[in-house]
């Protein structure tokens, strides 16, 4: 039954994040926590997170920002994410979740109203305030392996083309969840608990990436995003109570 109902968590997640360009793992790791150890979890998240960067970017090689990728984007995260890495093991489980849920419900608001500006595509975030929240995207992923929202909210005022934009976070996730792997890997963190969950699940991620692409061509992308973040209010709330 557990399984079962991970595997429905990892099809919505990733379904999402190839309709949007984001949030599969902040999604899962959500609605994953009740059901599972967050810190294992999390672990998982990144191992199947990693196959999907993989497979998007791959497919938007040609589309991807690499003057906004190389020389903003990944820099700045980069630097935040050992802080995220080390705060994962400094903290206790329930601390981590309630600390996941202010952060769900907080970024997930922050979202939504940028999304009642419309369509059009805000003003670049100025260089201190824009550094800021990429480096706070940096501890977060670190920590959850999910600064999508922080991170997105800095890129959706850089790149305006949907392509682009996908492609670019894409490779950006695929880098710092590389980092995330082989640290976690050489600390001996990532066992075989971890691999056999994400090993059962990559099904589960190929088929949130099939519906993901159904849902891209078919659903109007702020409509989806607006859901997508009333959900995650609605996700961050249930981890704080």
């Amino acid at each position: 039954m557990v399984v079962g109902y991970l595997a429905g968590v990892i099809v919505l997640a990733h379904a999402t994040e190839t309709a949007t360009g984001f949030g599969a793992t902040i999604i899962a790791a959500s609605l994953g926590a009740h059901w599972a150890p967050l810190e294992s979890w999390i672990l998982t998240l990144i191992l199947l997170g990693w196959l999907q960067s993989a497979w998007l970017a791959a497919r938007g090689w040609r589309q991807i920002d690499r003057g906004v990728l190389l020389r903003r984007i990944l820099p700045v995260t980069a630097a935040g994410l050992p802080l995220g890495y080390f705060g994962l093991r400094a903290f206790e489980t329930p601390v981590l979740q309630v600390m996941l849920g202010g952060f769900v419900v907080a970024v997930a608001g922050i979202e939504l109203l940028r999304l009642r500006g419309g369509n059009g595509v805000p003003a670049p975030l100025g260089t201190v305030s824009g550094t800021g929240v990429l480096f706070a995207g940096g501890i977060v992923h670190g920590m959850f392996a999910t600064g999508g929202p922080l991170v997105v909210y800095y890129a959706s005022r850089r790149m305006a083309e949907k392509g682009a934009f996908r492609a670019t976070l894409a490779a950006l996730w695929l880098c710092l969840n590389t980092v995330l792997i082989a640290t976690h890997a050489f600390s001996g963190a990532l066992g075989r608990a971890a691999l056999t969950q994400a090993a059962l699940l990559v099904p589960a991620v190929a088929a949130g990436i099939l519906a993901g692409e159904v849902l891209h061509r078919r659903v109007p992308e702020q409509a989806f995003r607006v859901v997508v973040q009333v959900l995650l209010i609605g996700v961050g709330v249930s981890l704080l109570v």
